[in-house]
């Protein structure tokens, strides 16, 4: 409490000398300017300027004899020679840039560009876009009756944000068939976690952003709801995420850390703000068979801290590819004229890893996603009009999970009905609305076959990344569960 407490009254002090007149005079007589006001709050915050401020003052004093009118960018070149993170921006550029920590009105979803045109990538919890039942992997390919399969992701999200209260109609394209809804845009509540049980046993949960307490107080709920579902198997996908709020992180790796008195991580200020502060796990975690960690060069600074943590502690098992590699930390500072001043203030460090600054994490097992393009030539005729039943073993099975696997619901595709292949099939249903069933009907066969014609010729990213953790995760599943759930909805360990 004492360091918080310092840090908390440091930038009270220097808030309150940035309101003061331009023009202050200080004690020593000398007329105080903007810049001096804002250079004070890199000095007193700043990690990499504690130990050394009077080179770059003196870099300062020179650079500003010749050019007087160019305070901001004489900012940021400081800034840049602290390090790559440190940066005064405009009110705009700082919406921009960290629009996750300040929210938007729009329909509430991420996007990403691909080859065939714009995706989404993630529907957030409680927004418009989760209420019409856009899902992950929809394509975008009209907004409001235009077409849209051309645009950019920028234009896309600029044509679904828009004044609060007004609609927008969305048709999207999903396993081929196009499916229309409309979206009232509203301010997006800023959370990034949502959740669905992807097997018997296995929970896929996404943190896209951890960039408020709500996401902390979302990924709690879904935890607290694991017992009830049985879960034996937990996936969390921290692909793309850009990291946010540390406090945060540290708490879902607590909850997910099993082992007592673990340390988690450690936070680095400078010594006049306190130095090194760890933390430690409460060893309460629910006791699962596996959890594997889904990372790519997108994850960073929190979310690297998030799986990092757990890496370091043994308790999940990280898939992907190399993540970004940010392990410092900023205090984001508003200015009395709208701008904003972002300075590094801390270091973060693994148990193990230490800080993986310009380095990143390297996944336990390092796999990249398939590029596949669809040739419906060679596939084998799909046969329609008779039904495929679990067990069953023929070439019709076979041309069944060849189309499944070009979907992404299979990893590879097999002549035997067995419960992987269960599970695409009901993945299928599920997202063409069929009545859900434990058999392949001719219907089901029939839009499948469908689905991938309309395919036909594109080449789009197999997930192969969370298939591999749900193989892995299916596994750990089928063994026996390591806690009783109790009537009240709490567990004991077995």
């Amino acid at each position: 409490m004492k360091k918080l407490a310092k840090r908390i009254a440091a930038l009270a002090m220097t808030a309150a000398m940035m309101t003061a007149s331009a023009g202050a005079i200080t004690q020593d007589g000398q007329s105080e300017t903007w810049f001096d006001g804002v250079w004070a709050l890199i000095d007193a915050f700043g990690l990499k300027a504690e130990h050394d401020p009077y080179v770059l003052q003196n870099y300062i004093n020179k650079y500003l004899e010749k050019h007087p009118d160019e305070m901001y960018d004489v900012l940021n070149d400081i800034l840049s020679l602290l390090d790559t993170h440190s940066m005064y921006l405009s009110s705009e550029e700082y919406s921009q840039g960290f629009s996750t920590l300040e929210g938007f009105v729009g329909i509430g979803v991420g996007l990403q560009e691909t080859e065939n045109g714009v995706q989404i990538a993630e529907v957030m919890r409680y927004s418009a876009a989760e209420e019409a039942g856009l899902q992950i992997g929809d394509l975008i390919v009209k907004i409001n009756g235009e077409d849209a399969t051309k645009l950019k992701n920028a234009d896309v999200a600029s044509k679904l944000r828009g004044e609060e209260g007004t609609s927008v109609k969305l048709t999207v394209r999903r396993y081929g068939r196009d499916i229309t809804v409309t979206c009232e845009r509203r301010q997006v509540n800023r959370v990034y976690v949502s959740n669905k049980t992807m097997a018997d046993g296995v929970e896929y949960i996404k943190v896209s952003a951890i960039g408020s307490q709500n996401d902390w107080s979302a990924f709690s709920e879904i935890w607290d709801s694991l017992p009830s579902k049985n879960t034996r198997a937990v996936i969390l996908d921290l692909r793309g995420n850009g990291g946010g709020l540390i406090d945060a992180a540290l708490k879902m790796a607590n909850v997910m850390t099993p082992v007592k008195d673990a340390e988690l991580a450690g936070v680095r200020y400078r010594d006049d703000m306190g130095g090194l502060e760890q933390t430690y796990s409460t060893g309460n975690a629910l006791p699962l068979g596996k959890i594997v960690v889904l990372v790519d060069g997108g994850t960073a600074s929190a979310a690297e801290l998030l799986a990092g943590s757990l890496q370091d502690t043994g308790s999940a098992t990280l898939i992907g590819s190399k993540t970004y590699g940010k392990g410092q930390g900023q205090f984001h500072i508003d200015l009395v004229n709208g701008d904003k001043l972002v300075i590094t203030t801390l270091e973060l460090e693994l148990p193990k890893q230490g800080c993986w600054e310009g380095v990143g994490l390297t996944p336990d097992i390092q796999l990249e996603n398939r590029k596949v393009t669809v040739n419906t030539k060679d596939l084998k005729p799909l046969d329609t009009s008779t039904p495929l039943r679990f067990g069953d073993s023929s070439d019709a099975v076979y041309a069944m999970t060849e189309r499944l696997s070009l979907l992404g619901l299979l990893t590879e595709a097999t002549g035997r009905y067995d419960g992987d292949v269960a599970d695409a099939v009901a993945s299928f249903r599920a997202a063409y609305d069929l009545p859900a069933a434990l058999y392949a009907s001719p219907e089901m066969l029939s839009a499948l076959d469908e689905a991938v014609t309309a395919l036909n010729g594109q080449t789009y990213l197999v997930d192969d990344q969370l298939q591999s953790a749900l193989e892995m995760c299916r596994l750990a599943a089928a063994k026996p569960q390591q806690y009783t759930v109790k009537s009240d909805g709490s567990w004991t360990k077995k």
